[in-house]
C-alpha cells in the first residue's frame, strides 16, 4: 500500500500543487463547496425521511428534487479531493483520520447506490423503519467524511 501512496505523492500533479502558492487553496475552496452541497442536500433528504421537516412534501419529491444537487456536490467533492490527496499522499498515509474518511466515503457511496432509487420512487418500497435507519446511517457516514477530513489537518 505504501508504494501506491509514494507513487501518488510523486506524480507531476502532486508536485505542481505542492509547489504552487494558490492551487491548493483554490482547489480546497471548490472541495468545500462540493462538500457543503453534498451535506446540505443529504441533511435535507434525511431530515425529511426522519420526519423532521418538509412534511408537506413527499420523501420521493424531496429526494427527486435534491438528488441532482447531491450528486453534483459529491462529484465536485470527489473530483477536487483527488488532486488534494495527490498533493499530500504521504501525509495521508501516516494520518489516522484518513482511513476513517475513506471508509465513511465508501460507505456513503454504497448506501446511496443501494437506496437512492427507493427514496426517489413515489411508491417507496422500503420499510419506513428501515428508511429511518438508512437516514441516520447516511448522516453518520457523510458527516463522518467531513469530520475526518477536517481531522486530517490535526492528527
Amino acid at each position: 500500500m505504501i508504494e501506491f501512496f509514494r507513487w501518488c505523492d510523486a506524480t507531476w500533479i502532486s508536485n505542481v500543487i505542492r509547489n504552487s502558492t494558490w492551487i491548493f487553496p483554490i482547489v480546497e475552496v471548490f472541495h468545500l463547496l462540493g462538500l457543503t452541497m453534498l451535506l446540505g442536500t443529504v441533511t435535507l433528504i434525511d431530515a425529511r425521511i426522519l420526519g423532521l421537516g418538509m412534511r408537506r412534501q413527499s420523501i420521493s419529491k424531496v429526494g427527486t428534487d435534491l438528488t441532482p444537487w447531491m450528486l453534483g456536490g459529491a462529484a465536485l467533492t470527489i473530483c477536487t479531493g483527488i488532486p488534494l490527496f495527490l498533493s499530500e499522499a504521504m501525509k495521508c498515509y501516516g494520518n489516522a483520520a484518513f482511513p476513517y474518511k475513506m471508509s465513511c466515503l465508501a460507505g456513503g457511496l454504497v448506501l446511496v447506490a443501494l437506496t437512492q432509487r427507493s427514496i426517489n420512487s413515489p411508491k417507496t418500497r422500503m420499510n419506513p423503519a428501515l428508511m429511518k435507519v438508512v437516514a441516520v446511517l447516511s448522516l453518520c457516514l457523510w458527516y463522518g467524511v467531513a469530520l475526518a477530513g477536517r481531522a486530517i489537518a490535526f492528527v
